[in-house]
């Protein structure tokens, strides 16, 4: 069902739109912009990304459109557990194929930095979230087209994501940001909860040249 709002925004459910939300997701990789270069096992690398919220939690998820173009998405899962036994058979597969092409020289040398910067990032985050509070119930990601970040794209998902929380019976949420160093923390804050964590993400902070930190939100409901 499609939800009207303002600003010529519309919602419609997730499932629809999955070509568009991959499109996107290109579009918008390195903070509002694509990545810039060719990457080996993208396709899997994107898979790891968008495939469980397409599939195993579709129903809970959002496109924004304005004039029919979809330039925003909120992904949501409610259900953390099997969430991370996917992710982690899934992981597994991408480690392969990487070290595959690594050992057989397929592998690009900006993939091979990529992929060994991904690697230490998400030993940070693994880190990270096993300090994290134990009664969050649900993690999500929101994003959105480069130019429509001014606030009521971002604000209609993020109703919709409280939304949908609240009637699975969740009290709080995670989502994870990346913000160039010493921007957007009062501001996030402000608008979305509280910055729980914030870690160096080396990925971006190499792709873009400048530091740039993963802050880690958490917003009760």
């Amino acid at each position: 069902m499609s939800i009207i709002l303002e600003h010529h925004i519309r919602l419609e459910p997730l499932g629809q739109y999955e070509s568009e939300v991959r499109r996107l997701f290109q579009e918008t990789f390195l903070m509002g912009k694509p990545l810039g270069f060719p990457l080996d096992e993208v396709g899997l690398y994107e898979e790891l990304s968008l495939a469980w919220y397409l599939t195993n939690a579709a129903h809970l998820g959002a496109v924004a459109l304005r004039d029919d173009e979809v330039v925003g998405y909120a992904l949501v899962c409610a259900d953390p557990v099997a969430y991370d036994e996917w992710l982690a058979k899934v992981a597994k597969k991408l480690t392969r194929r990487v070290f595959t092409r690594l050992v057989t020289f397929r592998l690009s040398a900006r993939s091979r930095k990529f992929y060994r910067l991904r690697f230490l990032d998400s030993l940070t985050v693994w880190k990270s979230r096993k300090r994290l509070p134990i009664d969050v119930g649900a993690h999500v990601h929101m994003n959105i087209k480069e130019g429509e970040r001014s606030g009521a794209v971002a604000l209609a998902l993020l109703g919709h994501i409280d939304h949908v929380c609240r009637d699975h019976g969740v009290t709080s949420w995670i989502g994870e940001i990346n913000a160039s160093l010493g921007s957007r923390e009062r501001a996030l804050a402000r608008v979305l909860g509280e910055i729980i964590a914030i870690e160096p993400n080396r990925t971006f902070t190499d792709l873009m040249g400048h530091p740039v930190n993963r802050l880690t939100v958490r917003r009760d409901l």
